[in-house]
């Protein structure tokens, strides 16, 4: 009686799946598909194909298109949340920590075109999907306290205005770090620059951070 052939080599051998990494995949794929495309225009097929993946998995991970948009949609809030909690703001001194944040802010938008697209086109959408999403406004807390104290130990030590609101500090940093970018092409045309050019976007930066140190020195 002869014995089974044994399975030897790649072939033979039998591939585990790797959940974590598939919902990876599937993430990348989805906020270049939504970020190029939007909700609407966005196609789960052209997902799954870049992400290697059958649509029954991209269904089983996360339940239908709106679902995979709104994991998108954290996905990018919670890589700048991450980022944001890394500076440790709490531990350097009130000016310093602002002017850390700005800087990290403005060039977070400027390294990320998917976050601003993301976020521009759910503002189109009048925020839709992202109303559906338990864990960004949880992301957004620890920042709003940050920036909090911040202003506090500012204020103490007066070298900070008093009664600064902190969400409005926040989106004024951010106003001045993605308006550009997100009005590139009309700005450009209409000033005959372009506002997209990385020494437009360096001399910009620097600009930006005066504005709002001036605030704080105010």
């Amino acid at each position: 009686m002869s014995k089974p052939a044994r399975k030897n080599g790649a072939k033979g051998r039998v591939q585990r799946r790797n959940p974590e990494a598939t919902r990876k995949r599937l993430l990348v794929a989805a906020i270049d598909e939504f970020s190029r495309h939007g909700f609407s225009g966005g196609r789960v097929e052209r997902i799954v194909a870049k992400a290697r993946i059958n649509m029954r998995m991209a269904y089983h991970y996360f339940g239908n298109k709106q679902g995979l948009y709104v994991a998108a949609l954290e996905a990018v809030y919670a890589d700048i949340r991450g980022n944001e909690r890394a500076l440790e703001l709490d531990h350097l001194e009130p000016t310093q920590a602002i002017d850390r944040l700005v800087d990290f802010t403005i060039d977070h938008f400027a390294a990320h075109p998917e976050f601003v697209a993301l976020t521009l086109g759910e503002n189109i959408l009048k925020g839709r999907f992202i109303r559906a999403s338990k864990l960004i406004p949880k992301l957004s807390s620890p920042l709003v306290e940050q920036i909090s104290r911040v202003l506090a130990r500012g204020a103490e030590q007066g070298v900070t205005p008093r009664g600064v609101d902190p969400v409005a500090f926040y989106l004024s940093i951010v106003a001045l770090a993605c308006h550009h970018l997100n009005n590139r092409y009309t700005l450009s045309a209409t000033f005959g620059i372009d506002v997209g050019s990385e020494r437009w976007k360096r001399d910009y930066k620097s600009h930006a951070k005066k504005i709002i140190m001036a605030f704080v020195s105010a």
